[in-house]
């Protein structure tokens, strides 16, 4: 790329890409995005069947592809789906994509919730035994294991008559006795449930997202046993590519305690996805109302930190950017200098004002004049998700000095990736109304139109 990127001064009317009723579906919130190796752009998003709220609902994890830099679409493309109907049903939500630059692999990573189970009843607990193997619940709250041929053990090795199928549906000397994914009570014939509690789950595609793995649960490498609620960023992940940890993969995500307080973090994994690990909270260690907090037992009001987005700095330093609810109305910025392992220098930036909402950001990849130019968009409101504002910094993030407007009214959740032909492009949520009917958007942009 060159700076006669920076000097073009165009951008698109917004295009709806995903809207009410679109292949089967009254709702789709929360976008993710990215641009692979072959200039594909993935738009991810969560089909949220009969209604447009968080889980507990029926809600499946969707992409749409383009292979034009977003002047046609793919059709709506189904990955994961659980069983279950209406607000009744297993979710699979919030979605957070990265590509592997060296291997070429794709990932998603998502969470998973049973029926009846969202971020504020989501139970404490791993959900699964020491060998790794799923836990099952009778009525009784009897404790078994799902074995990998789907047969059910109680006290580890003592085979039941019970059988679970590749979609969950159980069986007792084979007659059928409900699904471990649906909502506790929902059946009469009701047997085995999974743990009432949040999955964070990741899949994998290897042909540029025209196909997808099966879900692979990622909570015995990351989860804790306090936690309770754990999800994705969500929206995209980075690849680190220089310094120490050079090739290592990084997706954000959050989780809450006992108090139901949350906290953000990054998984990582530095063998292209066969392994992840969890690093520290920006709010372990973190000295807040005079109190030095941790992730695990803090219970103090307005230490929240949630929803985040990672970047890589030159020399391969990362920052998080922090949807937080201190009340300030400011993003919440935080520094790792190995990898995202640990964080350090928690602020808020007081140009990035913010109603405590969800944002994007990315890094623009260097020019000849190798300023590092950090791209930012969130509803610009201390109040109310409206007012969509895109700003740009060119010292990496030390200051914000040009910004235009994105969308005057609703605006709420939101992903930036950069196409290859140096563009920007921008998927949000928009047109919320009285009834909570979202269309997302897709448009594109260039940095010049933002220095304009």
């Amino acid at each position: 790329m060159n700076n006669k990127l920076d000097a073009k001064n165009t951008i698109t009317k917004p295009e709806p890409l995903f809207y009410p009723d679109l292949a089967d579906s009254k709702a789709y919130r929360i976008p993710s995005m990215i641009t692979t190796l072959k200039g594909t752009i993935i738009a991810g998003i969560d089909a949220r069947i009969v209604d447009s709220r968080d889980n507990p609902n029926e809600i499946d994890t969707t992409i749409r592809r383009s292979t034009d830099n977003g002047e046609t679409w793919g059709s709506v493309q189904k990955l994961v789906s659980y069983p279950g109907n209406g607000l009744d049903g297993a979710a699979a939500i919030d979605t957070a994509l990265l590509q592997d630059g060296e291997t070429g692999v794709i990932w998603m990573v998502f969470c998973h919730t049973p029926g009846g189970v969202g971020l504020w009843n989501s139970e404490a607990g791993v959900g699964f035994d020491q060998d790794g193997r799923k836990i099952l619940f009778d009525a009784e709250n009897n404790q078994y294991s799902l074995g990998e041929t789907g047969n059910v053990y109680k006290d580890g090795t003592i085979e039941t008559s019970f059988t679970v199928d590749e979609e969950g549906y159980v069986f007792k000397d084979n007659v059928p006795c409900g699904n471990i994914y649906f909502k506790k009570g929902i059946v009469e014939n009701e047997s085995m449930l999974e743990s009432r509690t949040s999955f964070l789950q990741i899949i994998k595609s290897e042909d540029d997202g025209l196909t997808w793995s099966e879900p692979v649960d990622l909570n015995v490498q990351v989860k804790e046993s306090w936690m309770k609620f754990i999800g994705s960023g969500p929206g995209r992940g980075i690849q680190i590519k220089e310094g120490k940890y050079k090739g290592r993969l990084v997706l954000p995500i959050y989780f809450s305690n006992e108090h139901s307080k949350m906290s953000c973090a990054v998984i990582y994994s530095d063998d292209h996805g066969e392994t992840w690990a969890r690093g520290s909270s920006p709010n372990d260690g973190r000295e807040f109302n005079g109190k030095l907090l941790s992730a695990e037992k803090t219970a103090e009001d307005n230490s929240d930190l949630t929803e985040s987005q990672v970047i890589e700095l030159p020399g391969g330093e990362l920052r998080v950017y922090m949807r937080n609810h201190s009340g300030k109305q400011r993003t919440a910025v935080a520094t790792s200098t190995n990898g995202g392992e640990t964080w350090t220098d928690l602020y808020y930036d007081n140009e990035l004002i913010d109603p405590t909402c969800q944002s994007t950001i990315i890094k623009y990849p260097e020019l000849e004049d190798r300023k590092t130019r950090l791209v930012f968009v969130n509803p610009a409101d201390p109040k109310h998700r409206k007012n969509g504002t895109v700003r740009l910094s060119e010292d990496g993030g030390k200051s914000w000095p040009y910004s235009k407007q994105i969308d005057s009214g609703s605006f709420i959740y939101s992903c930036l990736t950069v196409l290859d032909n140096g563009e920007i492009a921008l998927l949000y949520e928009s047109d919320l109304d009285e009834n909570y009917t979202i269309t997302v958007n897709f448009l594109k942009f260039t940095l010049g139109w933002i220095k304009s």
